[in-house]
């Protein structure tokens, strides 16, 4: 079982962050765009659709990039989490998302071994126990 190495300063210089970065600033320009837009204003419509491209190239071109650091992958698994959150709102994905974040945030020196602090779903208790097929419980 491998250990979780702890993240230090020199690993930030990851191209993630960059990425994320873009993509995000992209889409505040996206959503700046559309404020109080006009849709009968021919440059207003121009400038929202520039817009809308450029939010969208630069989350495929975030989709491109490889972590390169257990930072970055945790920061693109937030990132996505976020995505799924405000695009998929009846879905669970970015619950599953944060999940994975949050067991990446786990820094320790040895080998893996989530403590119920960390994963508060782990004390869950047995609400009914299932009969075995001979009828005893299991």
């Amino acid at each position: 079982m491998t250990a979780l190495h702890r993240i230090t300063q020199a690993d930030t210089e990851d191209p993630v962050f960059a990425a994320i970065a873009a993509a995000d600033e992209a889409q505040r320009a996206h959503l700046a765009a559309l404020d109080g837009l006009d849709e009968d204003d021919d440059a207003q419509m121009r400038r929202a659709n520039a817009a809308s491209y450029a939010e969208t190239v630069a989350f495929e071109r975030l989709m491109q990039v490889m972590p390169t650091t257990l930072a970055g992958l945790r920061a693109l698994v937030e990132r996505y989490a976020v995505e799924a959150e405000e695009t998929e709102r009846w879905s669970v994905g970015g619950s599953y998302l944060r999940h994975i974040a949050r067991v990446l945030a786990c820094e320790s020196k040895s080998p893996f071994r989530p403590s119920e602090r960390q994963f508060p779903e782990s004390r869950q208790e047995v609400v009914r126990l299932i009969p075995n097929r001979l009828g005893g419980l299991s």
